[in-house]
């Protein structure tokens, strides 16, 4: 019999000592990756679907929807404190260039939709379009630069 066993009649107390199973379930690296994921989905479709009536209030022409603090959710901020701290050792994180395409493609892929959509004009995303597109070129092209021993880009000499 262990010494764990509470006798009849007494309820467990519970002292901040025992492991919670549902904090532990969710700290779980793969189930946060997803719930971060799902998050994340779930931002960006409200940034698509701006027009629908869960994001905005048609009457005052406003956000306003359960989820329209969304929309405009300063998602830049993490991934600029991600490219500053690789900015430190770039040849230690190599892989941060992946990244960079994929943020900068979606960034370039948004303004058309946008325009099509009717959200902005045309002189609205000019600058962001081609912004993003030629560092998302050059993010690309970084991704399969030859790279020495220590991580950095291999210097190819004319002849």
């Amino acid at each position: 019999m262990s010494d764990d066993t509470q006798p009849q009649g007494q309820q467990a107390v519970y002292t901040g000592d025992q492991p919670n199973a549902i904090l532990g379930f969710l700290q779980q690296p793969r189930i946060l990756l997803l719930l971060l994921a799902i998050w994340s989905i779930l931002g960006v479709l409200t940034e698509v679907f701006t027009e629908s009536g869960l994001f905005v209030d048609r009457k005052g022409g406003e956000l306003d929807g359960a989820l329209g603090g969304f929309a405009f959710g300063w998602e830049g901020i993490p991934l600029a404190v991600l490219y500053i701290y690789c900015f430190r050792n770039p040849k230690r994180y190599p892989r941060i260039f992946w990244l960079a395409f994929i943020h900068m493609a979606a960034l370039a892929l948004a303004q058309p939709y946008q325009l099509i959509v009717g959200t902005f004009s045309a002189e609205s995303i000019i600058v962001p379009f081609a912004g993003s597109a030629g560092l998302g070129l050059l993010s690309f092209a970084n991704i399969f630069q030859p790279r020495t021993e220590e991580g950095e880009v291999a210097q190819t000499k004319d002849d």
